[in-house]
């Protein structure tokens, strides 16, 4: 399962800072990478072994997630994987040409509008911060601090740039514990590539129209945190993100989130001090002989990460579907 990428590009710019080399180095590594899971994702005969995946939130939004662990080989090596796919009634398109009405929300409108505020003032959705790009004609370059707002258009991609690199900022990574409810501040640099827009028509009986999109995270925290696995702690993951529209012009939104390799920590304090699950998990293994099975508290832990992976996609779904709704009748 191999692909070749582009990376016939002119030299690095003198003026890039240390990171930004750094950056671009990650972003090469990420495409070759994540062109072979987006393709292992939207391959309708792979094989995982899903459960179905309880969110533990109220949405106004009809939903279903399930989570998956699995393998597959990446640049010839086997690599475990763990994911979770979420599927969404999005509300309907119900202009006079819904399939471009559709293919121009996608692409150019979605991501863009993808913020607001709550009612206690506390921000939800995504924001993003421009970071670097290599031009159609292999140039590196970095967005000037006026072009650092939004991310490309993704018409653009794959004529005017060959990959562009943002930070989404994530404002729904809400954690509860109990009657505590806390918000961190998480965040994840992506990568826009045109292998990973996809216009299909008449994609499967029942729908007229497909448009997708999805971007693979580069193994860098831009906010440093203490998880073991997480927003910027994959070793590779890709995020997709597919729009179908119905023959009766209703919008069904399919999500997909796959990242390796399998967590070895949940909270990461320090290369050689171990996790204090999962450490402690593994040695209760050893004391007891095999009679506790430390691998069924992993499944659980894990299958914990996906689910709060999912929930800040649902509760983006649930912000970006009422805007969805306005742009529709104002379009």
């Amino acid at each position: 399962m191999t692909t070749p990428i582009n990376i016939d590009r002119q030299p690095v710019p003198d003026s890039f800072s240390q990171l930004d080399r750094f950056l671009v180095e990650k972003t090469e590594l990420a495409l070759v990478d994540g062109i072979q899971l987006e393709r292992w994702c939207r391959d309708p005969n792979r094989k995982t072994n899903e459960f179905q995946v309880d969110l533990k939130r109220p949405y106004a939004l009809k939903n279903k997630a399930y989570g998956y662990f699995s393998g597959l080989e990446v640049s010839g090596i086997t690599k475990t994987v763990i994911g979770i796919r979420q599927e969404v009634e999005f509300g309907k398109a119900t202009g006079p040409r819904p399939e471009e009405q559709l293919k121009k929300y996608v692409l150019s409108v979605f991501l863009p509008t993808s913020h607001w505020t709550y009612p206690d003032g506390w921000p939800g959705g995504f924001t993003y911060e421009q970071l670097l790009y290599c031009d159609a004609g292999g140039k590196l370059g970095r967005y000037p601090k006026d072009q650092t707002k939004d991310p490309r258009d993704w018409t653009e991609i794959g004529t005017k740039y060959r990959w562009s690199l943002f930070t989404v900022f994530l404002h729904d990574f809400v954690v509860r514990f109990g009657p505590i409810t806390k918000h961190f501040k998480e965040a994840a640099t992506l990568v826009q590539h045109p292998d990973f827009v996809h216009v299909v028509p008449n994609p499967k009986p029942g729908y007229k129209l497909e448009v997708a999109f999805g971007y693979p995270f580069i193994d860098y925290a831009p906010i440093p945190n203490n998880f073991g696995f997480g927003p910027g702690k994959f070793n590779w993951a890709v995020k997709l993100f597919s729009f179908m529209l119905r023959d009766n012009n209703e919008v069904h939104c399919h999500m997909d989130f796959a990242a390796g390799a399998r967590p070895k920590k949940v909270f990461d304090f320090g290369k050689n001090i171990p996790c204090p699950l999962y450490g402690t998990s593994d040695a209760l293994e050893k004391i007891t002989l095999g009679l506790y099975k430390s691998q069924n508290f992993h499944d659980w832990m894990d299958g914990g990460m996906v689910a709060q992976h999912g929930r800040v996609h649902q509760a983006l779904m649930e912000g970006a579907a009422k805007y969805f709704a306005e742009w529709v009748k104002s379009n």
